[in-house]
């Protein structure tokens, strides 16, 4: 009787330890809200969310490219709308780091889909920096890459 205690306290101390390891402090689901909200502004293809998220000196690569708030809004957010709301999205790994004010994400994340016609299957990385502004976090860089699975 004493080790199926002992072994069910064992158990529950692992179960409860591995839980809260996968946890994220409140802090960084804020950090992540925001981020989140900005892919659904993109795939909403709403604009105005996705500006208020965004700082108004943020920087985003993609490609060759390091667009404006305003080069961004105007040009490639609807274009990313378009392919994102075609696909299908997987995130297979994130990690947030805080630093006071400043935060980023690295998120590992599977893609595909059918978009304009081609069958796609893609391996893609997102790195945001947000800042806390205001008592807020907005985004202030994003560095978007994907190469093909096959």
């Amino acid at each position: 009787m004493s080790n199926r205690i002992s072994l069910t306290a064992i158990l529950l101390f692992i179960i409860g330890t591995s839980i809260a390891v996968g946890q994220h402090s409140a802090t960084e689901k804020k950090v992540i809200q925001t981020l989140n909200a900005f892919h659904e502004a993109i795939i909403d293809n709403d604009s105005q969310a996705a500006k208020g998220l965004l700082s108004e000196s943020v920087r985003i690569l993609e490609g060759v490219n390091i667009e404006t708030k305003g080069e961004y809004l105007s040009h490639h957010f609807h274009s990313d709308g378009k392919f994102l709301s075609a696909m299908k999205r997987e995130v297979e790994s994130r990690k947030v780091s805080i630093d006071g004010n400043t935060a980023w994400i690295s998120t590992q994340t599977h893609t595909w889909g059918t978009y304009s016609d081609r069958n796609l299957d893609l391996n893609s990385l997102e790195l945001a920096v947000l800042k806390k502004e205001d008592g807020n976090w907005k985004i202030g860089a994003l560095h978007w890459s994907s190469a093909s699975n096959k």
